[in-house]
C-alpha cells in the first residue's frame, strides 16, 4: 500500500513541473495532518495547474489521505496583482474513515493581498462535487481553505488558516480531515 502512495505522491509532485513557468509551493500544518501543494501557471496562457496530497491522522488510530490534480483559468496578464482568482476543477482521489472514493470537484480560489495592508491578505478556496461528479457510492465532496496570510519576503508568505476536506455519504457527512493549521506559500 505504501508503494502505490508513494507513487501518486510522486507523480502530484511532479506533475506540475510540465508547465513550464514559476510556480508555488504550499505547505500547511497541524497538530494531526499535512498538507502540501504544488502550483504553475504555463508561461502565455492562463492555465493554472496544482497537485496536492493530505494525510491526516485526526480521527482515532485510522489515517486518511486525498490526493488532488487541478486546471483552473487565471488571468494571464496579472493586470491586479493585488487580487488573484481562478475557476476549474480538480480530481481527487481519497480515502476517509469509511471507504475510499474519487470525486471531480469545480469550484475556484481568490487571493487578496492588498499594498495598503502592509504585506497582510486573505485566501480562500471552494471546491465542490455533487453526486453526479462523485464515485464509489458517494453523494458529495468538498474541500474548503480560509485563510489569513502575512508576507515575510517578496517569495513568500506564512499563514494561518482552516480547512475542511470532507465527503458525503446519505445523510453522514465524513471527514478527510477539519483543522486549523499554520504554514507558507514560496513562489519560485
Amino acid at each position: 500500500m505504501f508503494f502505490k502512495h508513494g507513487w501518486l505522491a510522486l507523480i502530484a509532485a511532479v506533475l506540475p513541473l510540465a508547465a513550464n513557468a514559476g510556480g508555488a509551493i504550499d505547505f500547511s500544518l497541524s497538530d494531526t495532518s499535512v498538507r502540501l501543494e504544488h502550483e504553475a501557471v504555463r508561461t502565455g496562457t492562463s492555465a493554472h495547474i496544482t497537485t496536492g496530497v493530505l494525510y491526516s491522522e485526526r480521527y482515532s488510530s485510522e489515517s486518511t489521505f486525498a490526493f488532488s490534480a487541478g486546471f483552473n483559468a487565471v488571468d494571464a496578464t496579472l493586470q491586479n496583482r493585488e487580487m488573484i482568482g481562478g475557476i476549474g476543477f480538480k480530481g481527487y482521489f481519497f480515502e476517509d474513515r469509511v471507504d475510499a472514493g474519487g470525486a471531480i470537484a469545480v469550484g475556484g480560489f481568490l487571493r487578496w493581498n492588498p499594498d495598503f495592508m502592509n504585506g497582510l491578505g486573505a485566501e480562500g478556496s471552494l471546491y465542490y462535487s455533487p453526486q453526479i461528479l462523485a464515485f464509489n457510492s458517494l453523494d458529495g465532496f468538498q474541500d474548503i481553505h480560509a485563510r489569513v496570510t502575512y508576507k515575510v519576503l517578496p517569495q513568500a508568505r506564512v499563514f494561518v488558516g482552516w480547512h475542511d476536506v470532507s465527503s458525503y455519504r446519505g445523510s453522514s457527512n465524513v471527514k478527510v480531515d477539519n483543522a486549523v493549521h499554520l504554514g507558507f506559500r514560496m513562489n519560485y
